[in-house]
């Protein structure tokens, strides 16, 4: 291993702390106590010109830069301010869209706080969030993969509008209707709600988690300061804008940079590819099933990504071997980001971070985060490198739930701690390991095993693109560890083989009893897999699986 390899030779780490995994809050880097539509105004005021956001409009990308993006949302705020007094929340249904893009910048300037709805989401689920988030309208597209969300709506809500009226009012494909004579914004604290952001409901019942002005706008901001941007961002990005990792990870970071932001409806990788390379893309924006399927593009090899800098990558945790896999194939440096809907962008990596930091580790905490690991069960401080559920303590966290106090007072405690529920180790650096949600931890026989250790492991196999490991109950052991395999197209690994190269890295009671071969795995909308359909899918497979252990077992 190199210098350049080592841990110790990364200029972003020059101090050690301990011996307590705790991580002070860096203040040295400005602080913004303003609302994001200032920001706006202040990138039309200053590079009125530069392109703010590109989108396919037919066969062709058209931009919009930032003087014509702030007088577009000006005029739809105008709009959204005839619907909804500031304060309030509209409802927004739809896939990514210049309409969208625009009703999220016009909402900041209005101070009305948007409510994002996954358009896979049922007709109890949609009733579900519109009864306990309260907007006073959705705005929902028309025509959705050959259905009318819109229609959807108009049975939902008490008032439904179409998302696509917002092109007109913008005035970006006609004349626009003149900006003098409207009435004033109004002014908008740094602490106004800006968005009320909903849990993928990987368990139990989504939560609205309510972010304000001052919480996404640092957020965002900090989390592309890391990635030292220059002047001339161009960032393409397939993420949802019903979750954070669209609506702020990417949208709102751009937005705090001065940068172009490329929509892209929704992920298809070879659309992704070709908005890139057509828009001399300088980042994308990805979770790690999105990277897999671009890599698996039958023309990828042929795709000029030159311009590429940076491959950001979150919503799941990333294997060292998949890891050097993207880098290598796009020729660009990966960012792994950690956070979640309660509170966006905790820890991240640096472009520049060694192999082993990088494919290992989720980063470091972002500034002014003060970032804890707690012992599970107690409030005591884990020691370095102990695991236990990572804390974090910030004004980036959410407001609280929407209607739902106790369950805000249980997650972030009356010290002002966001208990995330992930579990996590630290290291003398700050550098934060993840080891998998708490209540993912399979306990068997007595000794605890993080899904994270052995899906790192196994994915270390050439022939697994995917892997994703759960506890199956059992009667003797109390739980067992099962596998279930995404195979790298072209390949036919076996059990025996996967049990033969497991033995080679993990203890023997790490070991898959249970191994089940997929075409796909069921996903969240930002892109992680729902570990608890594939347990609800394993019936039979537990029975027979609980049935081949004994208490002779040799792992």
């Amino acid at each position: 291993m190199t210098d350049e390899q080592t841990p110790a030779a990364s200029r972003h780490y020059p101090q050690r702390i301990g011996p307590s995994a705790q991580w002070p809050a860096d203040t040295s880097a400005q602080w913004l106590e303003t609302n994001i539509g200032d920001v706006l105004r202040a990138h039309a005021r200053e590079r009125p010109e530069r392109a703010a956001v590109s989108w396919q409009d037919g066969d062709t990308l058209t931009c919009l830069t930032y003087s014509e993006l702030l007088a577009a949302a000006t005029r739809v705020a105008q709009w959204l301010l005839e619907l909804a007094r500031p304060g309030e929340r509209i409802a927004v249904w739809g896939p990514n869209s210049i309409e969208w893009f625009v009703v999220e910048h016009a909402a900041a300037l209005a101070g009305i706080a948007l409510t994002p709805l996954n358009t896979r989401l049922t007709d109890p689920e949609v009733e579900h969030i519109l009864r306990e988030s309260g907007p006073v309208v959705l705005l929902a597209a028309d025509d959705y993969h050959g259905s009318s969300l819109r229609s959807r709506g108009e049975q939902l809500a008490e008032r439904c509008a179409d998302l696509a009226a917002v092109r007109a009012l913008g005035g970006w494909r006609s004349a626009p209707p003149p900006l003098a004579g409207l009435r004033a914004l109004p002014d908008v604290a740094p602490g106004a709600p800006f968005l009320v952001q909903y849990t993928s409901g990987t368990t139990g019942r989504p939560k609205g988690a309510l972010l304000s002005h001052r919480a996404a706008l640092n957020c965002a901001r900090f989390f592309a300061l890391r990635l030292d941007p220059g002047p001339d961002e161009v960032w393409c990005s397939p993420l949802p804008l019903h979750h954070v990792g669209g609506s702020i990870t990417m949208l709102l970071a751009a937005l705090a940079i001065g940068a172009n932001y490329v929509i892209v409806p929704e992920f298809d990788p070879v659309l992704v590819l070709d908005l890139a390379e057509r828009s001399h893309a300088t980042f994308i924006g990805g979770v790690p099933t999105m990277y897999v399927a671009m890599l698996d593009a039958p023309d990828f090899a042929a795709r000029d990504l030159r311009s590429l800098q940076g491959l950001l990558c979150g919503g799941s945790t990333v294997p060292p071997a998949l890891v050097r896999r993207i880098e290598k194939a796009f020729g660009a440096r990966m960012v792994i980001g950690y956070g979640q809907s309660e509170s966006p962008c905790i820890a991240q990596t640096w472009l520049d971070d060694c192999d082993l930091d990088k494919s290992e580790t989720i980063g470091q905490p972002l500034p002014y985060r003060d970032v804890r690991i707690v012992r599970p069960g107690t409030s005591e401080t884990a020691m370095l490198q102990e695991i236990g559920e990572l804390c974090t303590r910030s004004a980036m966290t959410m407001d609280g739930y929407v209607g739902d106090t106790l369950v805000s007072f249980d997650v972030v405690d009356a010290d002002g701690w966001l208990h995330t529920g992930d579990m996590c180790s630290m290291d003398g650096r700050g550098l934060l390991r993840f080891h998998g949600r708490l209540r993912e931890v399979i306990i068997r026989g007595g000794e605890n095993i993080y899904p994270r250790e052995v899906e790192e492991a196994l994915m270390q196999h050439p022939d697994i693109a995917q892997i994703a490991v759960v506890g199956i109950a059992d009667d003797h052991w109390g739980e067992e560890v099962a596998a279930f395999v995404l195979p790298v197209p072209g390949t036919a690994p076996s059990v025996d083989d996967l049990t033969v190269f497991a033995r080679t890295l993990l203890a023997p009671f790490k070991i898959p009893r249970g191994w089940v071969f997929v075409s796909s795995f069921p996903l969240t909308a930002s892109g992680k897999i729902k570990k608890h359909e594939l347990l609800a899918a394993s019936t039979g497979f537990r029975r027979a699986m609980t049935k081949a252990c004994s208490s002779e077992d040799p792992y």
